[in-house]
């Protein structure tokens, strides 16, 4: 028998693999190694990335931040050791709830919101008493209304941004920091957002 002939396949070894062919398989398998461990180091790169994202404090956000707010926040949070406890206008309007200091039922609206269409002696009680749906700007009324009650117990917004917000509603110039100004939508949009309510942006 020829030296030089081919040992038949079935004599229990494998042929030899080309040098070319041994090069290429390792170079494919170093690749699949190199994106399998890319691959799974993935996800922990974004949850690192994310988590003081989620773990921040969602919805303490000025109306300047309102727009750039995590949409993946827990909604309906009303309790929050940084923000403070936010109650809507519903939980204010509970017969005996207790008012915060400096404040009750009768506190009169127009001390701190112009007027805008309510009679003259329209109380804090009043504006909570009244259906939220009879029109937008009873709305409003007391979403600011709820949010000057809560701004005794929280920074955001404050009583400044909240009487702004209700000035921009009367007068249709909301703007902050120079943004286009807010139509009543997105006010009451932003006020429900403060108070825990489920928003969409």
């Amino acid at each position: 028998m020829n030296q030089h002939q081919q040992q038949p396949l079935d004599s229990g070894q494998e042929p030899a693999m080309p040098q070319v062919a041994a090069t290429a398989a390792s170079r494919l398998e170093a690749r699949r190694r190199l994106l399998k461990g890319g691959l799974a180091l993935a996800p922990v790169a974004m949850t690192v990335t994310s988590r003081p994202v989620l773990g921040a404090n969602l919805e303490c956000h000025g109306p300047t931040g309102f727009q750039s707010a995590n949409v993946s926040r827990a909604v309906g949070k009303t309790v929050d050791l940084a923000c403070g406890t936010r109650k809507r206008p519903a939980d204010w309007a509970v017969p005996g709830t207790t008012y915060p200091s400096g404040f009750n039922s009768g506190t009169l609206f127009a001390t701190y919101f112009a007027n805008g269409g309510f009679a003259n002696g329209t109380t804090f009680g009043n504006i909570l008493a009244m259906s939220a749906g009879s029109s937008v700007n009873t709305q409003i009324a007391q979403l600011v209304v709820a949010a000057i009650l809560n701004s005794v117990t929280t920074t955001v917004p404050s009583r400044a941004q909240i009487i702004a917000l209700w000035n921009g509603h009367v007068n249709k110039n909301y703007s902050p920091s120079g943004e286009a100004p807010w139509d009543d939508a997105k006010i009451i949009k932003y006020l429900n957002y403060t108070m825990g309510v489920i928003v969409s942006f």
